[in-house]
């Protein structure tokens, strides 16, 4: 029986020490900008969102073991005017009143190229589907570095119902990039 004690114990303190050694970072729109770039009509647009939470935690000396949640605001999508924000946030693309949040989990990372190939679940709009994101991070004494970028398929997800379901008219392919400076949470 006191062999088994010492085991336990022995395993509870190793998991502590594992604990102890993952570092989590926090970030939001105050901690850089995460934006995104389309096609409408054969013209470019550039948006970003105003309001999402970054989480990232992660072994000191693993990045591949870090696990990666973004949450946006759905509602904060801009393009600097007005038109063109009410039509995100309606019914057609984003549906920000039925569906507030998108999120993306990842805790698949692979090295890859110069950075980064995270694997993770993009949930928006009601439908959950793989979502790869290259990123990079920069760590320093109490903050994490991190930018990046993704390809998202938005009619992958429904957005774009009626006229903005064709992509001629809205390219089917956005750019989305990111570039943050996380804060260590304590």
């Amino acid at each position: 029986m006191a062999k088994q004690g010492l085991i336990v114990l022995l395993a509870l303190g190793l998991i502590a020490v594992a604990a102890a050694e993952e570092r989590c970072y926090h970030g939001n729109a105050d901690s850089g900008e995460l934006s995104f770039r389309g096609e409408a009509d054969g013209n470019r647009f550039n948006g970003r969102f105003r309001s999402f939470e970054v989480r990232v935690c992660m072994s000191a000396d693993e990045p591949e073991s870090a696990r990666i949640e973004v949450t946006v605001e759905t509602g904060s999508a801009t393009v600097g005017n007005r038109q063109g924000d009410a039509a995100l946030v309606d019914d057609e693309l984003f549906a920000a009143e039925r569906y507030p949040q998108a999120v993306w989990i990842s805790e698949d990372l692979e090295s890859h190229e110069d950075g980064y190939l995270a694997t993770g679940e993009l949930s928006l709009r009601g439908v959950s589907a793989s979502q790869p994101v290259r990123l990079s991070f920069e760590p320093g004494d109490q903050t994490l570095g991190l930018s990046g970028g993704a390809e998202i398929m938005r009619l992958d997800y429904g957005v774009g119902q009626g006229e903005f379901e064709d992509p001629d008219f809205i390219r089917n392919r956005v750019d989305l990039s990111f570039d943050l400076a996380l804060s260590i949470v304590e």
